[in-house]
């Protein structure tokens, strides 16, 4: 009797092994980053053949008020911001209203460049201006605390000194050089950041939930920020005040509409053919070293040489986010996380850019 019942529950033992195990799903993947990654919240969206297949969220918005978080909570994109303030040249180019390749000093002649050297949009799109990014061993100028009332006020002390090579020669990431950016998109279209990024982007493409993270606006549904601290434990972050570098750093997004930008861009219908080899051509310094970027974007290439995706990565105070494109299945992934770390690297970027992205692949 006991080895009838002892070969009966092996049996059952190495069938259920043989079982195919259940495939992971989009949610299970936000799941896991919540459990991994102790964050409060995180959404996640993706865009295919210029289709939104799938998005969702899961965890809180706030923890104190033990607010859901939903996919229409604005949140902190990070450096993310960049691409947005990419295609915003970009259309201003299209329009006539600014010249990728004339000297940016044009549109802000207060700054100055190393031997009074000609300095472009297209330059600092791609990250070979030559200027500085922020010190972050200087907490005020890393963690800005003061509301600015214009992008030239903010940025004023960088006018001068924050170069720290020739324009052209060196690739050094630079969120200045995107706070330049927007400098100059406000004087080109003689509108207020905000205003011009709302007339161009948002509105054409009905990005309902993309704006800059005001600090001192009420926007409704705002998550609040958070940062696991060494010792574990989930806390409100730092205070930064994002008045000062709205075009690299500073705007409030979700998934869905960072998809759909983002596929916008790469379609090859909402840009003109300049403006597209701008965003899909790897740009090179004056030597020809490749720099890993083109006009906003970070570029990735398959062992066969072409390209394997586009994207870009953001981290700041209380958030991460991400998103990628890959050209070869017309795929696009976005995902932001209300929370950052300040030591250990989250499984968020890895989970949300690759893991979620094959899922789609596969289908």
């Amino acid at each position: 009797m006991l080895n009838t019942i002892f070969r009966a529950v092996i049996g059952a033992v190495f069938a259920a092994a043989a079982l195919p195990a259940l495939a992971e799903t989009p949610e299970d993947i936000l799941a896991r980053i919540l459990e991994q990654d102790g964050g409060p919240g995180v959404m996640a969206a993706v865009v295919q053949d210029g289709e939104v297949v799938w998005s969702g969220a899961a965890g809180l918005a706030d923890l104190e008020a033990l607010v859901p978080l939903t996919g229409q909570t604005p949140m902190r994109i990070g450096s993310v911001s960049k691409t947005l303030t990419a295609a915003l040249v970009l259309r201003l180019a299209e329009q006539g209203r600014l010249n990728l390749d004339a000297d940016l000093r044009e549109l802000i002649p207060e700054l100055h460049t190393p031997d009074d050297a000609t300095v472009t949009a297209r330059q600092f799109a791609a990250h070979i201006s030559g200027m500085r990014q922020y010190d972050f061993g200087n907490y005020l100028e890393a963690n800005n605390v003061f509301f600015h009332p214009s992008l030239t006020d903010a940025n004023a002390q960088f006018f001068d000194g924050a170069f720290i090579a020739a324009p052209g020669e060196e690739h050094h990431y630079t969120s200045i050089g995107f706070n330049m950016l927007g400098i100059a998109v406000e004087r080109a279209s003689e509108m207020e950041f905000s205003a011009a990024l709302e007339t161009a982007i948002t509105a054409p493409l009905s990005l309902d939930h993309t704006m800059i993270d005001h600090p001192l606006d009420v926007v409704p549904n705002r998550t609040r920020f958070y940062t696991r601290f060494p010792d574990g434990v989930t806390r409100n972050t730092i205070w930064r005040d994002s008045s000062d570098y709205y075009p690299s750093g500073g705007m409030l997004s979700t998934a869905t509409d960072l998809a759909r930008i983002t596929d916008a861009i790469f379609s090859g219908e909402w840009l003109n053919t300049g403006s597209m080899d701008a965003v899909r051509t790897e740009a090179r310094t004056a030597s020809g070293e490749a720099t890993g970027y083109t006009f906003g974007w970070q570029i990735h290439f398959a062992d066969d040489g072409t390209v394997d995706w586009y994207g870009h990565g953001g981290e700041t105070n209380g958030a991460y986010a991400v998103v990628r494109y890959y050209p070869e299945h017309d795929l696009t992934v976005a995902g932001i996380m209300n929370a950052n770390f300040v030591q250990g690297e989250p499984v968020f970027f890895n989970a949300v850019s690759e893991e979620l992205a094959r899922l789609f692949m596969e289908e």
